[in-house]
């Protein structure tokens, strides 16, 4: 029988509290740099299909009708690449140039979020 002192085992435990730490960490640090909109965006439950209609109006020219990618990407399973937070970057403040920043009310920009992560 092969005994293992307290410090052997103690070691993966003491890994994985400090990745834990760090992931929170990072979530704070993303939270804590969240703008008055953003927190508003967040706060609202969007609706898909008045989503769909704005990205329709000031998307599709872009990311083509079906978000499948034209000029822009195709942003089918976008939600898995980028966080909420950063999706509302990205329409808002046009990170990756040719993207324009477009203007949306809180709810608009909530709508638009809900739309996205339904793709």
């Amino acid at each position: 029988m092969v005994r293992l002192s307290w410090k052997t085992m103690a070691i993966p435990g003491l890994a994985l509290l400090v990745v834990g730490l760090i992931g929170f960490a990072i979530n704070a640090i993303a939270e804590a740099g969240q703008t008055p909109y953003e927190r508003s965006v967040l706060s609202f439950k969007g609706n898909v299909s008045t989503g769909q209609d704005l990205f329709e109006a000031n998307c599709s020219a872009c990311h083509g009708t079906e978000a499948k990618g034209w000029v822009g990407p195709n942003l089918e399973e976008v939600k898995e690449r980028k966080s909420d937070l950063q999706l509302i970057r990205q329409v808002t403040r046009g990170e990756t140039p040719p993207m324009p920043k477009f203007e949306l009310n809180e709810k608009q920009m909530a709508d638009l979020l809900s739309y996205l992560k339904s793709i």
